[in-house]
């Protein structure tokens, strides 16, 4: 074990690929200029210069960095002075010169550091299998001002479990952090394999900020790719813009790499038959005849709940799939394992399906990197019936219903592990019912509200509102509805007297019912409420219940210049009552106001009833779901869920009507 740990790290001399500088090179490259004295005037932190070199043959990946930087803040300082690398079992840390320049003096400081390796496995619990260790360093007495050397080297070696890191690299260099300010940066790519190395040059801007053109190239064997800045700052705009990156890939296209891999799941799924290995499984499937939908059901259910998903870091990237029938002796495995494994049970039963690479992630950036394997970091199942593509995720648990009525998986790229197969993009899509429907019944009778919504859910909100009523805390669970249905209310804490501990009484959730079949999870919230009064600056009483998350809100937010939005929502539907025992202003602007909306990524309708002592609101939203916005659209889009906030068209509130003269004279006397 000790040989095992010391081999995680060692201290050694660069490789001559890294062509590392001399000493005299070093402090050469580590003075002070009127650039790095206007960042410490700003009281920053400034890079003296960074090197990094990522290196490649077929053999191993390696990372060359070799640093000097300023310790001008305490949070450099405790940076500068521990620090923390996680290594996977194929790699290792060598470590060139850790040292500091002070009062103009460089001090080695590798005698002053300890070295730590230590387990990285913190969830097995949880299923996560990480066989990675951490190298934790501490290097003793670093001061402020000083300026910290540090050149290091991060190999990995190809093992045999590494086939696909032998064929294939795959490197994205992101522009360096906006915080740092660099004196002279620079960045190479060397690739010494035997195959050519594919770039991809993306999110670089001019001096006026505007995208440059994409850059593509590709880079020999024996070839260097190289970027060079001096005085640099990153001009990106964090908060709108997408750092600039470079993909780097080995040059193939998709239905090349399909050939790499597919072999392996062709050989897993026809090995062994499901009946060998699976007796009991197949009782069961066969002892529901001709019930396709409740096969469908079963094959779902049995691989999400019952074999324990069991992610492994190392492996994932692998694309060597466990054999079906040692995850059904085991009940545990992988996404690759579990997907297998759901594929064959749906082979038995006469369903259509396929297994797909995603990364829900990174899925924006699929179509703009190369090709490649590693692009992808799970696998699913596609599954093909009456017409209809489903995607089945087989890692999730407590997904119940028939295949119709499951969760659906909002991503947009995907690719089969088929011959011949592309990157694909999904379909849009509309949900055949409401997700949620509330009904909502608010009663004011002697300044006192009686609340009721009965909730349907549905699909993956059926599936999520069962799991958070069976582990939450059930006063939690009230706590939570409280809030909700004050926010709704449109109360303020403290403001009318209004405090959530006294406002609500007799608050109680309970389940109606629980069909696991077609998902339908009904929940009933009942609570009174004291002085269910919205009292405007005039004075004027209303009764509100107005649900923000019709709203969506956070598109306000959305300022990113670079991206697509993404739009994906449930479909919901809303029935909402309000009656009073006090005659309501029916000519009220508010209370009437109903909107329609037809616009191409969704459809909202409100429409009302009013009376003299009540109203009804009937309110329901369609949305074309799954949907990329482009950046050009996404304006026009904020304003039409704008529009709807704006004539308070996502609720009902109804004004109290002003009392009259007799009305007035009557409450003197005690009437009502």
């Amino acid at each position: 074990m000790e040989q095992e740990l010391e081999e995680k790290y060692k201290i050694g001399a660069p490789e001559a690929w890294a062509a590392p500088l001399s000493e005299e090179e070093l402090l050469s490259n580590m003075v002070e200029s009127d650039f790095s004295q206007q960042q410490y005037d700003e009281g920053k932190d400034y890079c003296y210069f960074l090197r990094k070199i990522q290196y490649t043959d077929d053999t191993q990946n390696a990372e060359y960095n070799c640093m000097a930087y300023s310790v001008q803040q305490p949070g450099t300082l405790e940076f500068a002075s521990v620090n923390e690398f996680v290594l996977y079992p194929s790699e290792h840390m060598v470590f060139h010169r850790i040292a500091i320049l002070r009062d103009g003096v460089l001090i080695d400081k590798l005698p002053d550091t300890t070295f730590k390796v230590l387990d990285n496995e913190g969830e097995s619990l949880d299923g996560v299998i990480n066989s990675s260790k951490k190298i934790n360093i501490n290097i003793k007495d670093v001061r402020l001002y000083d300026i910290i050397l540090v050149e290091d080297t991060r190999v990995l070696t190809f093992s045999d479990k590494d086939f696909l890191r032998k064929e294939l690299i795959k490197y994205v260099w992101s522009s360096p952090d906006v915080y740092w300010a660099y004196g002279s940066y620079t960045f190479d790519f060397m690739n010494k394999r035997s195959k050519p190395v594919a770039y991809k040059k993306q999110f670089f801007r001019d001096e006026q900020a505007d995208l440059v053109p994409i850059e593509e190239g590709v880079i020999a064997p024996g070839e260097t790719f190289s970027l060079r800045y001096a005085d640099y700052l990153n001009p990106v705009d964090v908060n709108r813009e997408l750092f600039p990156f470079i993909d780097f890939s080995t040059q193939y296209t998709y239905e090349e790499l399909l050939l790499l891999v597919l072999p392996y799941y062709e050989v897993t799924l026809s090995s062994k038959p499901l009946l060998e290995y699976a007796p009991d499984l197949v009782a069961q499937l066969d002892a529901l005849n001709d019930d396709i939908e409740a096969k469908i059901q079963l094959a779902i259910e049995f691989v999400q709940n019952h074999v324990r998903y069991i992610y492994n870091e190392e492996e994932m990237h692998g694309h060597k799939p466990q054999d079906p029938w040692i995850t059904y002796e085991f009940k545990q495995g992988d996404c690759k394992a579990k997907t297998v494994l759901l594929k064959c049970v749906l082979d038995y039963i006469g369903v259509a399906s396929s297994i797909a690479l995603v990364n829900y992630q990174a899925d924006y950036y699929l179509r703009h990197y190369l090709p490649s394997l590693f692009n992808f970091n799970h696998v699913i199942v596609k599954i093909h019936h009456n017409e209809q593509d489903y995607f089945v995720d087989a890692t999730y648990r407590d997904e119940y219903g028939t295949l119709e009525n499951r969760t659906f998986i909002s991503f947009l790229n995907y690719m089969e592990i088929k011959p011949n197969n592309v990157l694909q993009q999904r379909e849009s899509y509309t949900s055949p019912n409401f997700s949620i429907f509330d009904e909502i019944t608010l009663d004011v009778k002697d300044e006192v509200g009686t609340i009721s919504i009965k909730t349907t859910h549905r699909y993956g909100r059926a599936n999520g509102m069962r799991r958070y009523v069976k582990m939450t805390n059930k006063k939690a669970v009230i706590d939570n509805t409280n809030n909700f249905v004050f926010n709704c209310m449109d109360f303020s804490e403290g403001e009318n007297g209004n405090d959530k501990r006294e406002l609500f009484k007799n608050a109680s959730l309970t389940v109606l019912s629980d069909d696991k079949v077609n998902n339908i999870f009904v929940t009933l919230y009942t609570a009174t409420i004291n002085k269910p009064y919205y009292v405007g600056n005039n004075g004027r009483k209303y009764v509100k219940f107005y649900d923000g998350n019709i709203l969506k809100n956070h598109l306000k937010d959305y300022v990113l210049k670079d991206v697509s939005f993404w739009h994906t929502y449930d479909r919901e539907r809303y029935s909402i009552t309000i009656r009073s025992d006090k005659p309501i202003d029916t000519e009220d602007h508010y209370t009437n106001r109903q909107m329609d909306v037809h616009y191409v990524l969704f459809k909202y309708s409100l429409k009302k009833k009013i009376d003299k002592y009540g109203a009804t609101a009937e309110i329901e939203y369609t949305p074309l779901s799954n949907v990329e916005v482009p950046i050009e659209d996404i304006a026009d889009l904020r304003d039409k869920y704008a529009a709807i906030g704006k004539e308070s068209a996502f609720g009902l509130g109804v004004a109290m009507a002003k009392p009259s003269f007799f009305d007035s004279v009557r409450a003197l006397f005690g009437g009502k």
